[in-house]
C-alpha cells in the first residue's frame, strides 16, 4: 500500500510539473513576441506587429480563460478583416476544452498529492520523505521512458509528431488550417510550436532533475537505518 501510494505520488508530482510547465511558457505572450521579432515574422505573413502580438495575447487570454472569445481585427495584406475566421474559432473552442481538461487534471493530481503527504505525516511521520523519495525515484524511471521516447520523435520528426498529437487528442480536423485563408497558422507556424515544445520540455527537465537529485540526496544520506532503498 505504502509503495503505490508513494509510486502515485511521484506521477502526481510529474502531472503537475508538466501542467505548470506547459501554463508558464504556452500562455505566456513574451515567449511568442520575442519570437515574431527574431523570425520578422509579421513582415513574412503582411501583418502589422500591433495586429501580430494582439492577436497572440487575444488567443492567450481566451485559453486562460480571462476572455470569452477571441474577436478582432486585423489588416492582413491590407485588408481589413476578422482576425480568426469561423474555422480558427471552432478549433481554438476545442483547444481551450483540451487545455481547460488539463488544468483540471492538474488540480485534481494536486489534491491527491496532498492527500499523500498528509497520510504518510499522520502514519509513518519517521519514514514518509523516505517513501516519498523512493516513490518519486520510481515513477520518474518509467517517466524517463517516455520522454527519452517523445524526444527523440521530436527532435527526428517534429512534424509527424506534431500531426499525431493532433489526431490523437482532437476528434476533427479543424485543426488542418490553410495558410491562404487561416490567419493562425500564418501567426503560429510550426516553428513556433517547435520552440514552445522544446522550451517545455527544458523546463519539465529542470524541475524533475532538481527533484530527483534531492530525492536521491535524503535516499542516501537522511533515509532512516533500515529502510530498504
Amino acid at each position: 500500500m505504502r509503495r503505490v501510494l508513494s509510486f502515485i505520488f511521484g506521477w502526481c508530482f510529474i502531472i503537475v510539473c508538466v501542467v505548470f510547465s506547459i501554463k508558464s511558457t504556452a500562455l505566456n505572450p513574451d515567449f511568442y513576441i520575442p519570437k515574431y521579432e527574431e523570425m520578422d515574422l509579421a513582415s513574412d505573413i503582411g501583418v502589422s506587429k500591433k495586429d501580430l502580438n494582439q492577436s497572440i495575447r487575444l488567443l492567450l487570454e481566451y485559453l486562460d480563460d480571462k476572455r470569452a472569445d477571441i474577436k478582432g481585427h486585423i489588416t492582413w495584406y491590407g485588408v481589413s478583416q476578422e482576425t480568426f475566421n469561423e474555422k480558427e474559432t471552432s478549433h481554438m473552442v476545442d483547444v481551450k476544452a483540451l487545455y481547460q481538461n488539463a488544468l483540471r487534471v492538474a488540480k485534481t493530481a494536486l489534491i491527491i498529492l496532498v492527500l499523500i503527504v498528509l497520510y504518510f505525516y499522520w502514519n509513518e511521520t519517521e519514514c514518509m520523505f523516505a517513501y516519498l523519495s523512493k516513490g518519486f525515484l520510481t515513477a520518474m524511471f518509467t517517466f524517463i521512458f517516455m520522454l527519452v521516447f517523445f524526444g527523440f520523435w521530436i527532435f527526428t520528426d517534429f512534424t509527424s509528431f506534431w500531426t499525431w498529437f493532433h489526431t490523437i487528442f482532437f476528434t476533427n480536423q479543424l485543426w488542418l488550417l490553410d495558410p491562404n485563408t487561416d490567419f493562425m497558422i500564418c501567426m503560429l507556424p510550426e516553428t513556433i510550436f517547435y520552440k514552445l515544445v522544446l522550451a517545455c520540455v527544458i523546463k519539465v527537465i529542470c524541475f524533475v532533475v532538481l527533484a530527483s537529485g534531492l530525492a536521491i540526496y535524503y535516499m542516501v544520506k537522511k533515509a532512516p537505518i533500515g529502510f530498504e532503498r
